[in-house]
């Protein structure tokens, strides 16, 4: 196994939440921000932590917005995030959701372990917002998509990097908070100990 430097992680929280009908970041779910509680999960674990966002939300955090000329949704912010990072020198990013509160926290460590671009899976599917991404790789991707052509999905991003899956048992650990009944259902399963 190659060993890799402590990667960045980038929280995406760039959506337009429509599904929530607010800025899913500032949530609260027991009594924290759902951008806090990631920040407070992954603190020790990444070497620097990001924001795709077209804000800070107040965490001091730098932020990387995404180009003008990148396609819409999560692949657009992506190739945003690469762009920035490898001007900086940096070789891989991790990502998590900003509405996933139970992300595992051996994340970045899994993901990255093997130096290759990987997607989280539960054994059921495959999780690509919690994904590890090499710069020169989705750089390489980006140029074959045109400017102004349809967004891709970000399992297209996935298969174009040639990303390898790395398996979870627990699906929880992959729950989406998208509506206020997803926030509910959360908020049972915490309380059941789930």
């Amino acid at each position: 196994m190659i060993q890799t430097p402590p990667s960045s992680l980038v929280i995406l929280a760039g959506g337009q939440s429509t599904r929530m009908g607010t800025d899913k970041a500032v949530i609260l779910f027991e009594g924290q921000r759902l951008i806090d509680i990631l920040i407070g999960r992954f603190a020790d674990k990444a070497g620097r932590i990001l924001l795709s966002a077209r804000q800070d939300y107040g965490t001091g955090l730098a932020i990387i917005s995404d180009d003008p000329d990148a396609p819409a949704g999560p692949v657009g912010a992506i190739f945003s995030v690469a762009a920035r990072l490898r001007d900086l020198g940096i070789e891989g990013f991790v990502t998590v959701p900003v509405d996933a509160p139970f992300a595992p926290l051996d994340l970045i460590e899994r993901l990255s372990a093997s130096g290759a671009c990987a997607v989280a899976e539960d054994g059921q599917r495959i999780h690509p917002t919690f994904a590890y991404w090499r710069c020169a790789i989705v750089n390489a991707v980006r140029g074959t998509h045109e400017a102004g052509e349809r967004a891709p999905s970000l399992q297209w991003l996935a298969r174009q990097c040639g990303a390898e899956s790395v398996a979870w048992t627990d699906p929880k650990l992959f729950i989406n908070i998208n509506r206020p009944d997803d926030l509910l259902a959360a908020a049972a399963m915490k309380k059941a100990g789930a």
